[in-house]
């Protein structure tokens, strides 16, 4: 490959929040290595707010705008040397195929995988033997390893807009919000185990009790609201508030931008606050592809992961969907997570 002569790429990363935020570090790589070529990426809807603001992105597809034909269409018209799928399924491998870009890079994993991509890279991240950024950055290496080497820089900024901060200086003005801020997203989208509700007041109570001079901001979607709002009326404290976002994931990083501490699961807003440079203490699972080695926030040093179901408390873990809680969590684990959480906050 003749990196001199590449002009157009296109980086494809078509799942979740915290998978794209977990990408950021491959398109600030890839305009590293490709100064002046023109750089689009694929996205879903939710997350075009964050890719739109990345001042080294030129173009971004929004992929549940199109039909299959019209996307292929659109990938077809836009002429690039390079399709890069940091994320790949069948659609992805049927576009990539049909659209004859001449350099295909893509995880090889699967069996429609291998006719997609002609510089693929075999991966077993099911393994899960590291981060999810670095998965992704071994697919931007792939072009040219001694390059990618020299100018290697781990970037995963986002950028908020002052339509974003505006609504979270509107929601701490009107609640009258000052101090020390504690932020808690106790809502998953279902990729990892989480704690119950009733366990997150719980400890919301007792830290609130203990830390005394503290408020806390509980965070979800408007969808959660009616759960959220629960929530706040069982933690039953003076100053609990409720942010249930019906905008932009941005308005929802500027609150969280504000905060002193966040605790949350493996979940995307918890890698918000990952890039946002918070302190963080997070629940995760021990099962090795929700372990924070694969899912953790990267890039940020004030992280604390808890785990209720490591490996010497002998707990065994049901990890069918159905079972969405830890049957692992108890006082012990309670405890832990407000030492860690007094910690950080100090």
């Amino acid at each position: 490959m003749d990196i001199n002569k590449i002009k157009k790429i296109i980086i494809s990363r078509t799942d979740k929040i915290g998978d794209l935020l977990l990408s950021i570090p491959s398109f600030f790589m890839a305009r590293k290595l490709f100064p002046k070529a023109e750089i689009m990426i694929l996205v879903r809807n939710y997350n075009y707010d964050i890719v739109k603001n990345l001042p080294y992105i030129d173009k971004i597809l929004k992929i549940d705008d199109y039909d299959e034909k019209a996307l292929t269409d659109e990938i077809k018209n836009f002429n690039a040397d390079i399709f890069i799928a940091l994320y790949n399924d069948k659609l992805i491998s049927k576009i990539v195929k049909i659209s004859k870009i001449p350099y295909r890079i893509g995880p090889i994993s699967k069996i429609y995988s291998i006719f997609a991509f002609n510089k693929g890279v075999w991966q077993k991240r099911s393994h899960s033997i590291k981060n999810e950024a670095f998965y992704n950055l071994d697919l931007i290496k792939k072009i040219d390893e001694k390059k990618f080497d020299e100018l290697y820089e781990l970037n995963s900024k986002i950028y908020l807009e002052k339509e974003n901060i505006e609504v979270a200086n509107k929601f701490y003005t009107e609640n009258k919000i000052k101090g020390k801020i504690f932020l808690v997203n106790p809502f998953m989208g279902g990729s990892a185990k989480t704690i119950t509700d009733e366990q997150y007041t719980s400890l919301i109570q007792k830290f609130y009790d203990k830390v005394k001079d503290i408020t806390v901001v509980i965070t979800c979607h408007i969808s959660e609201k009616e759960r959220g709002e629960k929530i706040v009326k069982n933690i039953n404290r003076e100053k609990v508030f409720l942010f249930a976002n019906e905008g932009s994931v941005l308005n929802l990083a500027a609150v969280i931008d504000r905060c002193d501490l966040y605790l949350g699961g493996s979940t995307g807003p918890t890698h918000i606050a990952g890039a946002l440079n918070k302190k963080i203490v997070g629940i995760y699972p021990n099962k090795k592809t929700q372990h924070p080695i694969r899912w953790g926030v990267i890039n940020n040093e004030n992280v604390t992961y808890i785990i209720p179901d490591r490996p010497e408390r002998n707990i065994v873990e049901n990890y069918s969907k159905e079972d969405k809680y830890f049957k692992s969590y108890d006082n012990e684990i309670e405890n832990e997570l407000l030492l860690a959480l007094e910690e950080k906050l100090k």
